[in-house]
């Protein structure tokens, strides 16, 4: 497990006074109130509503319009989180909402378990069923039909964790330091991935394993015409999706899983295997000189950007330039890109995917420690002007077997647009 990173901020900051969010929250219903109603003038008693409504529903960047792709299916995310918000009391919509701008969507997310990182906005796991159910419709309204069911699938896996722990909440599995798989290559280089990764996952000092133990939190007002953020997560899956009218970005979002194939329930189990893959075929079409050529400096035992560390983004790709391979090659980067956008919704990662593919002649592909599945060290990352993914296997935390963590950013829309 790697180092943590304590947050700077931490979700309950001081810019998130109570009172504050608690109007914020009144003049966001009264709003939308007005609107539902088509009431000419309406406007909302508390006289700070003007400058408030500048904080929560912030206008649509030029930027996005410029870089955005376009496509978000933005009135049904926002249609999905109103229905979401009316079935809470004043008091849970206080601590579900919160500025666009807050520090903490940033330190809110993390592959370490509750309490270790604490989240933002509510928990599932204390929502009535009804609420509950209506949270996770603004997630199969974000997400395509393949990226909720690897959602529901990550939370399944969490809830396996659980079924491992005795009542002291210590995992009974023994994890391995290393696989038996053999490492493709070393590198060189010292290690450079830093703390910045998040970890790698815990289980025992009291983690919290289950699916009840992951939250819902909006960033500024739900709005077709400003600019807001859905952030998801809980142990191995963050998503922070931001919407700015028809535009869309999910940077960042980690997904992640231990172990990686399991049974529970008289189910059979295997979150991320698209990923796994995908990533595993694109990096094994290089030949031998381009993967030497390929090869990442230093050693990764974690994400480079992950929780925690938000950048830079590193000056100088490494790596093999995507434009110089064959048009096979390519196809096999295109479908590993494909496994984490069409996470979300079908029009949204068609446009992003086409963008991300019209950007090869300056994207790269790399690896680190090895290029196989069964090897703990695998570490394959790809580097554009916007697409950013990392592919990071990990020895077995809470599991004799290796897992992984991976993390999806734009480098030009990370946590939206400026």
């Amino acid at each position: 497990m790697s180092a943590l990173i304590t947050p700077t901020v931490e979700p309950g900051s001081p810019s998130r006074a109570p009172g504050h969010r608690q109007a914020l929250v009144r003049r966001a219903v009264a709003l939308a109130t007005c609107l539902g109603l088509g009431v000419a003038g309406c406007a909302t008693t508390d006289s700070a509503s003007s400058s408030a409504e500048l904080t929560t529903r912030k206008a649509i960047p030029a930027s996005a319009t410029r870089t955005g792709a376009g496509g978000a299916n933005t009135a049904q995310v926002v249609a999905a989180a109103n229905a979401f918000l009316a079935t809470l009391s004043d008091e849970q919509k206080d601590t579900v909402l919160y500025d666009f701008d807050d520090a903490a969507k940033k330190t809110g997310w993390s592959n370490f378990p509750t309490p270790v990182v604490e989240r933002n906005g509510l928990k599932l796991g204390d929502l009535t069923d009804e609420q509950e159910a209506a949270a996770l419709k603004v997630m199969e309204a974000a997400l395509s039909k393949k990226g909720y069911e690897e959602l529901v699938e990550i939370r399944k896996a969490d809830d396996y964790l659980a079924s491992l722990t005795d009542s002291g909440g210590t995992a009974t599995a023994t994890p391995t330091a290393v696989p038996s798989g053999t490492p493709t290559g070393t590198p060189s280089g010292t290690p450079t991935a830093g703390p910045g990764g998040g970890g790698g996952g815990g289980g025992g000092g009291g983690a919290n394993f289950g699916s009840e133990w992951y939250y819902i939190s909006f960033f500024g007002t739900p709005s077709k015409t400003g600019e807001f953020t859905v952030q998801y997560g809980g142990h191995h899956a963050a998503y922070n999706i931001t919407y700015a009218g028809s535009s869309v970005t999910m940077s960042p979002t980690l997904t992640a899983v231990e172990p990686m194939e399991f049974n529970w329930e008289d189910l059979y189990y295997a979150p991320l295997a698209d990923k796994r893959t995908a990533t595993i075929g694109a990096i094994q079409s290089l030949t031998a000189d381009e993967l030497a050529a390929a090869e990442i400096d230093g050693s990764f035992d974690d994400l480079y950007l992950g929780p925690g560390n938000d950048g830079p983004f590193p000056e100088e790709p490494e790596g093999v330039l995507v434009s110089s391979l064959t048009k096979k090659q390519q196809a096999k980067v295109t479908a590993m890109i494909k496994a984490w956008v069409d996470d979300l919704d079908e029009k949204a990662a068609a446009r992003m995917l086409a963008k991300y593919v019209s950007e090869y002649d300056a994207t790269y592909i790399g690896w680190s420690g090895g290029t196989t599945l069964d090897n703990s060290q695998t570490y394959v990352r790809l580097d554009g002007p916007s697409a950013w993914i990392e592919f990071s296997n990990q020895p077995g935390a809470s599991t004799d077997e290796i897992h992984q963590h991976t993390i999806f950013r734009d480098e030009t829309a990370d946590y939206g647009w400026e």
